[in-house]
């Protein structure tokens, strides 16, 4: 090795020594947000209760459980998000290997069997013997960061692979819950409906008697028939429904329908959701929703590449170097070791390299708009969850006290239709508000749950971390203010 290569060589771990990343470094996005949810929303979800991820445990419903276990181990979105974290990590772990130094070892073996000339070809195998070996190592010096970029981007991604498996987990538990509790509720309306069939056949027969003898009339017991055959009508098209819902658990169970009646054979109740729900405050679905934690971990990944492209306008250097053995034949054996630094530069490729950084810098803009969108819409997912469950539990108490009052009115009329003092069309009219008032409240129960899980899958799956009672005390004196 003469002096120049030496000193090449010892320039060369200077550069190692001193390397350098360029490009700009990540920054979290600092976003402005309110510091309350709506206040008169939130004055009925501010009661005190642990927070919990596994929200669907607070319905204390054992089937449910059972359901979103099983989901969450079967489900094809949620096996690919976790096979997609794997794939990843190793993408991660190839760019990583860039920085340890590489060898790949080549041989061959010819042994000559004959010449060939215009005469033709002539067999001699022992004619010649060439071998060759040889082991080459290579080592590119990360000088400018180009690689540490790379593995930052990748690493970035990969937490976003990860977000990417909580949110179709936070996805497939809110749906399952939502596909149940619209289950159990089509069986409640179910239940309604054959009570209906059953007091309207009832009326039938009442009505038949009185025609036979004599004190009804003909057109009283067409529309008492009229009304049983519209009351029969009613349950096939919640029995589709049902058995249609019944088929989409089965899918998000990765399961056979015929396998649910197992499944849902113990519990018929519509689940019950908590009384209060703990919403925090809205700057920590910044640290809860797996969208907006997934759209953060974009824009570093988007950062880095901008440190990626920017470093194609610097020199490239790398150490190699040989160790070979080569012999053509049996008079010319040649044995080396070589070792050098190359120096690779794009020099004329300025005005692309440049251009190339401002297409990563035109992305990072569009990241960060994106992160910004995705969390607007997560503060106005709360806000919606929240108002719905407030006024569908308003409702739903209205209906409640609704159904008592037709239920007595419904049992007035029939007695009084048997003293004679209304006529048919009353009863049967007070039996039909009796039974639409009590469907519409079982479907508005099943909207509450069904709301009570929108909200929870809005916080990002789980309920968050209460505020500090200094905190509580404060929020509770600024609602009294208000």
């Amino acid at each position: 090795m003469t002096r120049s290569h030496l000193l090449i060589f010892a320039i060369s771990l200077s550069f190692l020594s001193q390397c350098t990343v360029v490009g700009p470094d990540y920054k979290a996005p600092q976003l402005s947000l309110p510091d309350e949810w709506t206040a008169s929303i939130q004055v009925d979800n501010a009661a005190r209760v642990t927070g919990s991820q596994r929200w669907w445990k607070k319905f204390n419903d054992p089937t449910l459980n059972r359901l979103i276990h099983l989901s969450r181990q079967a489900n094809p979105n949620i096996r690919i998000a976790r096979a997609r974290i794997t794939e990843s990590w190793y993408q991660r772990a190839v760019l990583a290997a860039a920085w340890a130094p590489s060898g790949e070892f080549d041989s061959r073996l010819e042994q000559g069997v004959g010449s060939f000339d215009r005469s033709g070809i002539k067999l001699d195998p022992g004619q010649g013997r060439n071998e060759l070996a040889q082991f080459n190592v290579g080592w590119e010096i990360d000088l400018f960061g180009k690689t540490a970029r790379q593995v930052e981007a990748a690493t970035a991604d990969y937490e976003s692979q990860i977000e990417g498996w909580r949110d179709a987990t936070v996805f497939i538990n809110s749906e399952v819950a939502l596909h149940y509790i619209a289950y159990r509720t089509l069986e409640k309306r179910i239940a309604n409906a054959q009570e209906a069939q059953q007091n309207y056949e009832t009326i039938y027969k009442m009505v038949s008697v009185l025609n036979e003898e004599g004190i009804s009339s003909r057109l009283d017991l067409k529309e008492a028939t009229g009304r049983l055959r519209t009351a029969e009508a009613e349950l096939p098209p919640l029995q589709e429904e049902n058995a249609i819902i019944r088929n989409r658990l089965a899918a998000l169970l990765a399961t056979r329908p015929s396998d649910m009646a197992t499944y849902l054979a113990n519990n018929t109740e519509i689940p019950t959701p908590p009384a209060s729900i703990a919403t925090s405050f809205p700057a920590q679905l910044l640290r809860s929703r797996p969208d907006v934690r997934r759209a953060e971990r974009n824009i570093a990944v988007q950062t880095a590449l901008v440190g990626v492209a920017t470093a194609q306008l610097y020199p490239e250097l790398s150490l190699s170097g040989a160790i070979t053995y080569e012999n053509l034949r049996a008079s010319s054996l040649t044995r080396t070791l070589g070792l050098g630094p190359n120096l690779r530069w794009r020099i004329f490729n300025c005005c692309q390299d440049k251009k190339r950084i401002k297409e990563f810098e035109a992305k990072v803009t569009q990241a960060i708009i994106e992160y910004e969108k995705t969390v607007i819409q997560a503060i106005t997912d709360v806000e919606n969850a929240m108002t719905r469950i407030q006024y569908t539990r308003q409702r739903q108490t209205m209906l409640e006290s609704a159904v008592e009052d037709l239920a007595d009115a419904a049992s007035l009329m029939n007695q009084a239709y048997q003293l004679g003092t209304v006529d048919l069309r009353r009863l049967l009219n007070a039996q039909d508000d009796y039974i639409r008032v009590k469907d519409e409240s079982i479907a508005n129960r099943g909207r509450v749950s069904a709301h009570s899980v929108r909200l929870f899958k809005a916080l990002g799956g789980g309920e968050l971390p209460l505020p500090s009672k200094k905190q509580r005390t404060q929020r509770t004196r600024q609602f009294k203010a208000n």
